[in-house]
């Protein structure tokens, strides 16, 4: 598998947008709340959803860029398989409020209910060949790969199970690989707001003559043995454009 790194900048938009956000109070708990949410991210791709939370994070100030890298997987014979994009981290901005952020991107993680997965399931279960098991079998199926697909968003089981062309029925290796890289750029987010932004670098400044004269005293006295000529080559490569943090003293 070849990776090509690549950098993917989504727009901010302000907060009322053609995209929309789930509606709601901050940080949704109640499972009335949480279905309308659910409902909400159902009727959505991933890649809108995802749109839709870097929109809502604008909306409080918050600027975020997710960086994508493709993968391009082979097959046991040799062959290319389709690529796709994995997100690989999320840069954020030091502005806005993190919190209020944060709290509303978690809304974009919920999950459908049980009862709905299991209805794409069954709407999956007439459109593939799959081996024909005894009921027992069909309902443990069903039950295994519910529960776990209620570990993703509910935009993200919907498409892993309708929206991905399966010429036979997927093993749940298909499924969660296919899951977790539709997730990733919104679990890239919400990681980076639980980081935080990084710090601001120090801007850097040439040294003065001062500086340079108090670094060649420091190594001629460090490096005796070394001729005057290496240990002067030595501080002017050290000393060489933007060197120094802070301010002159």
């Amino acid at each position: 598998m070849k990776p090509i790194g690549s950098v993917t900048t989504i727009t901010p938009r302000g907060q009322h947008s053609q995209t929309g956000t789930p509606g709601g109070e901050r940080g949704l708990a109640t499972p009335a709340s949480s279905e309308r949410v659910a409902a909400w991210l159902a009727k959505r791709t991933p890649a809108d959803a995802d749109k839709a939370a870097v929109s809502r994070a604008s909306s409080h100030g918050v600027g975020l860029r997710v960086r994508t890298s493709n993968r391009f997987p082979t097959g046991p014979n040799g062959e290319y398989l389709q690529s796709y994009a994995v997100a690989v981290g999320c840069d954020v901005s030091p502005d806005g409020d993190h919190e209020a952020a944060l709290a509303d991107l978690r809304n974009f993680m919920t999950p459908a209910p049980i009862r709905q997965i299991e209805a794409w399931l069954a709407e999956l279960s007439v459109t593939v060949a799959k081996r024909q098991d005894d009921a027992m079998a069909d309902e443990l199926r069903v039950s295994v790969y519910s529960s776990r697909l209620a570990r993703f968003p509910a935009d993200v089981a919907k498409a892993v199970l309708l929206e991905t062309s399966y010429k036979f029925w997927p093993t749940w290796d298909e499924v969660e690989k296919r899951a977790k890289a539709l997730t990733g750029p919104r679990a890239a987010m919400i990681a980076a707001l639980e980081r935080g932004p990084d710090p601001q670098e120090e801007d850097r400044r040439v040294a003065t003559d001062e500086e340079k004269a108090r670094i060649q005293a420091m190594v001629d006295e460090m490096f005796p043995s070394q001729s005057a000529e290496y240990r002067k080559d030595a501080v002017d490569a050290a000393t060489r454009g933007y060197c120094m943090r802070g301010s002159a003293q």
